[in-house]
Parts: structure tokens; C-alpha cells; sequence
């Protein structure tokens, strides 16, 4: 019975009470009598030592002529729980409903006061959520199937102008060795390779259906090597992969803040003049990097290499054709 009585007072302590709503003993014996557990103040009294000898931070206050005892949370402050909570509610690759279900169970954290006040502040970033549900299923699938060095497999979609899934390769699964999951611009991607295509590629997991690990051991491969966990997100625009290349770019001097939250705080960049200066990135040449540099226009010019300030020449040749 000890034991029920201290599992349940811990349950009331952390659901009831925090400092601005501590709880007297007359409150705690009466939420335990309505869980059919009765305790007298010395057995309460005795449940508080064993909490404070378990690591428990029980808190005793002052309430006129009686005492108030809470539990600290000391997962997570409010401000940690916020941050939390609205990356959460911007996150694309979460389904609404799973949105819900987390920011519900993030809230709990809070306590069942500071809980309330956290949901009525949620901000509405008006995201737009992706209906896979079943994006947390795969991307648990994704993990083991890293973990356990097995290849995974999946079939994947695009959306036709009707708004319905079309399955690529006629519905036939995608057997691919598996290297990491990334988040990048919103989207969670596996990047993977194929025994038959020595090279990385990227797949939006939200895109997947019927994802599995195979008994079949991954194929290692050269192209994993060069592949920089932590940098390829800079590298890369939209996980587009491409070759990589060392590219200068030479900017208007309004576009500093740009530069540095695409590439990082430690990009180096050079006065060219009073109004320029010039940057040199290592990025991943693709259609994607080169309608990011035109998003800019004059803003903004690839100097180096001319390679590929050619194939952005050639690639904006083709879109004025349709003109």
C-alpha cells in the first residue's frame, strides 16, 4: 500500500501543483481518498523524505497558518517548453493531428496551470502540414534500419493535378541503403543509396508509404564517405544533391545578414568595394542553388568558377525561351 501511496502522490504532485498552486496536506489527503487511498500526516510526512531521498525537488512554502508543498519540474523551463511547442507548430513534415497529440504532450510538461497558459499562447504560424500521419512510424523504421545496418525499403509518391498520390516506379518498392535522416527548409529527408546507383540521393520521408527494414546487410560504398553530417545542409538547397564545388559569390553589402544564415556565423566574407563584398562557399551545384542565387538578381553574381557561372547562364537561357 506504501508504495501505491507514493506512486500516486507523485502523480498528484506533478499534476496538481507547482509554485504558483502548491497543495496543503488537507489537499493532498483528500485527492488521495479519492483515489481510494487514505494517509495521515505522518505517513504523508514519511512519503516526503522518501521522495527528497529519491532526487524528488519537493518544495514546502508557507500559506498563512499552513504549509503548501509542490514538485519542481526541472525538465524543462517554460521558455524551453515554448520554443518547443512552436517548432512544433511550424514543423511542415508533422501531420496536424500529430501536431495536436505533441503540443498536447508538451504542454503536460508545463503542469496542469502553466500547461493552460502555454497552449492559449501557441502562435499560429500557418504552416502548411503534410497528411502522412505516419511520418513518425517511418522515421522510427528509418532509425532502426540505420541502427541495425540493414537496407530499408519503401514506396514513394509524387501528387498529381488531381491531388492524388501516383506512385513512382509503377507502385514497386525502393531498396536503398540508408545513411542518415535530415531536417532541411521544413522537410525531413532520408538520404540513402542504391546498390545499382553509386551515389547519394534524397527522399522526403512524408513521401513514403509501407516503409520496412529488409534482412538484407547494407552495401558499403565510397559515396558515403564524403558526406558531411553536420554540413550538408549548408551545402545542399532543398537536398538537391550535386557535385560540390567552391563557388565565390560577390554581394551587395545589404545581403550580409542573408549570407550568414545560409552558410553559418563563420562564413568569411571580404570587402570587394565600399558597396560588394565577396564570399566563398562550398555548395552543391543544382537547379536549386542556382534559383536561390536568382532570387537575388543583381544582388548577387557568381564570379568563380566560370563553369558554373555558365551553367546558370545556360540554365536562365532555357527559362527566357518559354517567353
Amino acid at each position: 500500500m506504501a508504495k501505491e501511496r507514493i506512486l500516486k502522490l507523485i502523480e498528484i504532485l506533478k499534476t496538481k501543483s507547482d509554485e504558483s498552486h502548491p497543495l496543503t496536506l488537507s489537499d493532498i489527503s483528500e485527492a488521495l481518498y479519492a483515489e481510494g487511498i487514505e494517509a495521515e500526516r505522518k505517513a504523508l510526512y514519511d512519503d516526503f523524505k522518501v521522495l527528497a531521498e529519491n532526487g524528488y525537488d519537493l518544495v514546502k512554502v508557507r500559506m498563512g497558518y499552513s504549509s503548501g508543498y509542490y514538485l519542481v519540474n526541472s525538465d524543462f523551463d517554460v521558455a524551453e517548453l515554448k520554443i518547443l511547442l512552436d517548432a512544433v507548430e511550424a514543423a511542415r513534415f508533422i501531420s496536424a493531428k500529430k501536431t495536436d497529440s505533441l503540443a498536447e504532450k508538451i504542454a503536460q510538461k508545463a503542469g496542469p496551470y502553466k500547461g493552460e497558459l502555454l497552449k492559449r499562447g501557441v502562435v499560429c504560424f500557418d504552416a502548411v502540414k503534410h497528411s502522412n500521419d505516419k511520418v513518425f512510424y517511418s522515421v522510427d523504421t528509418l532509425l532502426d534500419g540505420i541502427s541495425l545496418k540493414k537496407k530499408v525499403s519503401f514506396k514513394y509518391f509524387d501528387f498529381n493535378v488531381d491531388g492524388e498520390k501516383v506512385y513512382r516506379k509503377g507502385g514497386a518498392k525502393y531498396i536503398l541503403n540508408p545513411v542518415a535522416l535530415v531536417i532541411s527548409e521544413d522537410n525531413y529527408y532520408l538520404v540513402a543509396y542504391s546498390d545499382n546507383h553509386d551515389e547519394l540521393a534524397s527522399y522526403r520521408i512524408d513521401k513514403t508509404d509501407d516503409v520496412t527494414v529488409t534482412d538484407e546487410d547494407i552495401k558499403p560504398s565510397e559515396c558515403v564517405k564524403g558526406f558531411n553530417y553536420s554540413k550538408h545542409p549548408k551545402q545542399s538547397f532543398s537536398m538537391f544533391f550535386g557535385e560540390s564545388e567552391k563557388v565565390t559569390l560577390r554581394c551587395d553589402n545589404s545581403m550580409a545578414t542573408i549570407i550568414v544564415d545560409r552558410f553559418g556565423e563563420k562564413v568569411k566574407m571580404t570587402a570587394f568595394d565600399d558597396k560588394k563584398f565577396d564570399v566563398t562557399v562550398n555548395v552543391q551545384i543544382s537547379p536549386t542553388f542556382f534559383a536561390w542565387c536568382a532570387t537575388f538578381k543583381t544582388r548577387l553574381k557568381i564570379v568563380s568558377p566560370q563553369s558554373v557561372a555558365d551553367q546558370f547562364k545556360d540554365m536562365l537561357s532555357e527559362i527566357l525561351k518559354q517567353y
